[in-house]
């Protein structure tokens, strides 16, 4: 399944309630779409795990597409994406990225609604993309499932892709995420003994460069 990321950058834009809904909305409004993600920054009080990470995108996107050429025709110049009022507000701040996704079963029911996403990123680069994709997916999303109250595990490669949306051109090497109901539920599992496994499996990871960052986002779901 393809999956475009659209983001806007902390600090770029502040999202009313007004804004979600003429998203959701707009988002409706594609053919093609399979199902979406609208997210904002988690503010739940506490300790916030990965807070050298900074608190997050002040908005996430994330649109699902069975087939290519649906992602391709919500890219296009004329799209509802391309005049959304909160990516409007954030100008030269907002990014967009295509990516491939692959979704690992949890065994698990749905999410409640809204949840909460962990949203990480690598930035790369790394001297061998493919064989680090390859060894992340086959070592880490096994650990990741195993995670108490985990609801969701995901994901995603860079493609070849082109765009006609006035947004510039995200350049990660690989995203993924797991969702849980809560924050509280997150903490529970970043607690866990699941988490060691995952700090010793992130040890074996080929060698990559400009680090990663680790997003809690309060996410709906549409479609």
């Amino acid at each position: 399944m393809w999956t475009l990321f659209i983001i806007a950058a902390r600090g770029s834009v502040t999202v009313t309630e007004a804004d979600l809904a003429a998203t959701r909305a707009a988002l409706k409004s594609l053919g093609g779409l399979a199902h979406a993600r609208v997210m904002v920054p988690d503010k739940t009080p506490g300790d916030q795990p990965f807070a050298k990470d900074g608190p997050g995108p002040d908005l996430v996107l994330q649109l699902y597409f069975e087939t290519e050429a649906a992602a391709a025709s919500a890219m296009a110049a004329d799209s509802p994406l391309a005049t959304l009022p909160p990516l409007v507000r954030a100008g030269a701040d907002v990014s967009h990225q295509l990516m491939k996704a692959r979704v690992f079963s949890t065994g698990s029911r749905a999410p409640v609604e809204p949840c909460l996403t962990f949203l990480v990123s690598y930035r790369g680069p790394t001297a061998d993309l493919q064989h680090w994709l390859d060894h992340y997916d086959a070592n880490h999303p096994p650990i990741m499932v195993r995670f108490p109250g985990i609801r969701e595990v995901e994901t995603y490669r860079p493609i070849e892709w082109t765009s006609a949306l006035p947004f510039a051109r995200a350049t990660a090497m690989q995203r993924n995420k797991v969702v849980f109901d809560s924050f509280a539920d997150l903490l529970k599992a970043l607690a866990s003994p699941v988490m060691l496994e995952m700090r010793a499996d992130g040890a074996t990871f080929p060698k990559w460069e400009g680090g990663n960052t680790h997003f809690p986002m309060t996410t709906w779901r549409v479609g």
